[in-house]
């Protein structure tokens, strides 16, 4: 079986994380993967870094159609049994070359699509449109969750088109952390042992809710001495995050450290922050969750998307309402304060990720659906 995977290449969020670790584990299957992008980045890069062969079609501008032609020859000559697409702008191609292409093609459901412009009105009135009517004319949709399902199924879609496949993590690599007080020098911090450290790791959009996380903080703060807030992650509201930090005296309380694509630095992140959060308004099945899960984080999050099917309210972590900042800082501040709660609830969703959500079950669970797929268009 060969599968090519189809993606834009610009991804540097959980759908990277998803393609890269989904094909990494198919090639341990002995399943032949590739994949096929229209720009390069570092996706490309890490997928290189993997051994994971790469053909990249360039495509400038969304309104280049002058690749989908050279797409459509190179699926055709590729000897692939199914091309799986991710994200908006293999969707759209897939609009063009459906009828051209001699194999299966599927998509996977990695966010809420009329959400994933939002931050941006132009984008929002023109792609959302183009993208919700190009995923209602593929056969078969791949949700990492069964909220996303539903909600599919709640916009008219048809149920029999959909499986769901949960995002898996690696429970078996060994993964490489900074000593502590390395990781914090990297950070240009200095560690207080006396302190407990909060995290987030968010891409700084509006659909985060980094501004909930960051109130939340205003109101801990105000509360607590020793409890301080790493933000990783960068985007359009940056400059609105620190502006909130400095109207309301958190210089020496937030600090955002900005984008880090190093992999030991941000397992050191989650091996050494005392609580992971998530304040999002809308996700999927976040791996921002699972990596905290690995190394055994309690968690605070909002109740959102795949969320609840991810952590048990009240027993592997604390769920919250979207918006609601004052609670999400009374259930951090509840984890800080009691270190037997915060250790029983780290451990069990340690457990629960590993007996759930592994990346050999995503793959093999895959690889069933790809087969399925294939001997139905025979």
């Amino acid at each position: 079986m060969k599968i090519i995977h189809f993606i834009s290449g610009g991804d540097t969020g959980g759908a990277k994380t998803h393609v890269l670790t989904l094909l990494d584990n198919l090639r341990k299957l002995n399943i032949e993967v590739e994949l096929l992008c229209i720009m390069e980045g570092i996706f490309t890069q890490e997928a290189q870094e993997l051994g994971i062969p790469v053909t990249i079609i360039p495509q400038s501008k969304r309104y280049d159609l002058s690749v989908n032609r050279k797409i459509c020859d190179f699926i055709n000559k590729s000897g692939c049994d199914l091309v799986h697409c991710h994200g908006a702008r293999a969707n759209y191609i897939y609009l063009f070359i459906k009828n051209k292409v001699k194999v299966p093609m599927i998509t996977t459901l990695h966010s809420d699509y009329k959400l994933d412009f939002k931050d941006n009105r132009r984008k929002q009135m023109v792609y959302t449109p183009i993208n919700s009517f190009a995923l209602r004319k593929f056969e078969h949709i791949l949700c990492v969750t069964n909220a996303f399902k539903n909600m599919l199924i709640q916009r008219g879609f048809k149920r029999e088109k959909i499986d769901v496949i949960y995002n898996g993590i690696d429970f078996k690599e060994e993964l490489e952390v900074l000593d502590k007080e390395k990781f914090f020098d990297r950070l240009h911090l200095e560690y207080n042992p006396r302190k407990k450290y909060v995290g987030i790791a968010a891409r700084l959009f509006a659909v985060k809710g980094v501004d909930v996380f960051l109130k939340a903080c205003n109101v801990i703060a105000k509360r607590c001495e020793n409890i301080d807030f790493i933000v990783f992650g960068d985007g359009e509201m940056w400059e609105s995050c620190e502006k909130f930090i400095e109207e309301n005296g958190l210089k020496e309380r937030v600090f955002m450290i900005g984008q880090i694509m190093n992999s030991v630095v941000m397992n050191s992140f989650y091996s050494y922050i005392d609580v992971n959060t998530l304040s999002s308004y809308s996700e999927s099945f976040p791996y921002a969750l699972l990596e905290g899960a690995r190394m055994k984080r309690a968690t605070v999050a909002t109740r959102v998307g795949g969320i609840p099917e991810m952590i048990e309210d009240g027993v592997s972590g604390y769920l919250v309402e979207s918006g609601d900042y004052n609670m999400l800082a009374e259930k951090i501040e509840e984890l800080c304060k009691d270190d037997g709660k915060r250790e029983e609830m780290g451990q069990k969703f340690y457990e629960r990720a590993l007996n759930n959500f592994s990346v050999e079950a995503m793959a093999s669970t895959h690889i069933k659906i790809y087969d399925r797929i294939i001997k139905e268009c025979k």
